[in-house]
């Protein structure tokens, strides 16, 4: 077993609350890990301190051969991430136009997207031209668009209706299966976990801890037809017991 990212004696705090007193967790290489618990358990502020948008206040952490450039984080604030006095082209190419790549190289790079994704959209318009889940979708490929070695995913599908979140949770896999970078994905949702993780970290209320990580066997690819299996159901149930203690519910 190979760590990715190995979190040690973490403190994090706002004002008088207290988020994280010495949180330990370490994350495997090449694998999707869901972080799941309550709300306020400290799911987002995680991801942020380690990706150095907030700062720790003790304790440390590190990332195995980190590297600005192939690193992505999908926000919960999608619509705030995409610039719209840019084309829906020129977001998604913006990571490749900062490593200065060619034209050409983009070019290729956003047509490997629209294949993997299924999804073509009006390049020459606008992102406050287009529905809630395409941007959320334009986002994605966005962020994906580097061939990130390591991505940060908070709230992924929040904003899209049934169909389409299944069909994104699709893509997603088909990206992992080819790329396997290391994944660390918030959601609210245990059969958005369960569909597409291999390890369920469930946090307790604040200040938080690991109460368990739960390992997830179910193969991929994992279709919809996963979703009824008895396989899918008893990890889910493992899952919402865990949570159930999390929450004192």
């Amino acid at each position: 077993m190979s760590i990715a990212i190995s979190v040690k004696n973490l403190k994090k705090s706002f004002k008088n609350t207290e988020v994280f007193e010495d949180f330990s967790i370490d994350f495997e290489q090449g694998k999707i890990t869901a972080i799941f618990g309550p709300n306020g358990s400290g799911k987002s502020t995680l991801l942020n301190t380690l990706s150095g948008i907030l700062h720790k206040e003790g304790g440390e952490f590190t990332i195995k051969d980190f590297n600005h450039f192939q690193f992505s984080y999908i926000f919960q604030n999608y619509r705030e991430s995409l610039l719209p006095w840019r084309t829906n082209f020129d977001n998604l190419a913006l990571p490749l136009q900062i490593q200065n790549k060619s034209k050409e190289h983009i070019e290729n790079k956003v047509k490997e997207l629209q294949k993997l994704f299924d999804f073509n959209f009006d390049w020459k318009q606008y992102p406050y031209e287009l529905s809630g889940g395409q941007q959320q979708i334009l986002a994605f490929m966005r962020a994906l668009v580097t061939e990130p070695k390591v991505l940060f995913i908070d709230e992924p599908f929040s904003a899209l209706d049934y169909e389409n979140n299944l069909r994104l949770r699709e893509h997603l896999q088909r990206y992992y299966m080819l790329f396997k970078p290391t994944i660390l994905l918030i959601t609210h949702n245990i059969e958005e976990a369960i569909h597409l993780a291999e390890k369920i970290a469930v946090f307790s209320q604040k200040p938080t801890r690991v109460i368990e990580v739960v390992d997830n066997p179910l193969p991929y690819p994992r279709t919809v037809q996963s979703l009824k299996s008895e396989k899918f159901h008893q990890v889910k149930d493992r899952v919402f017991s865990i949570f159930q203690k999390a929450a004192n519910l």
